[in-house]
């Protein structure tokens, strides 16, 4: 099973909907696997706190591409 952790950018984000991830992938612990970060953006995607994203997009987003301004990836795999 791979592993991620937010990286610095990552643990930086303080505002908006980016924040309320953040929050909820910090409460999974210091690594988390892919399928556990998506079933607790989903829980916030049910209470409406990730605006008009999905569990999927904010994992892609955070995962891949990242602040749209900095490019900076708020996840990385964790090497084995």
């Amino acid at each position: 099973m791979t592993l991620y952790r937010l990286t610095e950018a990552g643990r930086e984000r303080n505002r908006g909907f980016r924040r309320n991830a953040r929050i909820a992938l910090e409460a999974l612990g210091p690594t988390f696997s892919e399928s556990s970060a998506k079933q607790a953006l989903a829980e916030l995607e049910v209470l409406g706190q990730l605006g008009k994203g999905t569990a999927t997009s904010f994992w892609h987003r955070f995962a891949a591409k990242g602040a749209h301004s900095k490019k900076t990836a708020f996840v990385e795999r964790v090497p084995d």
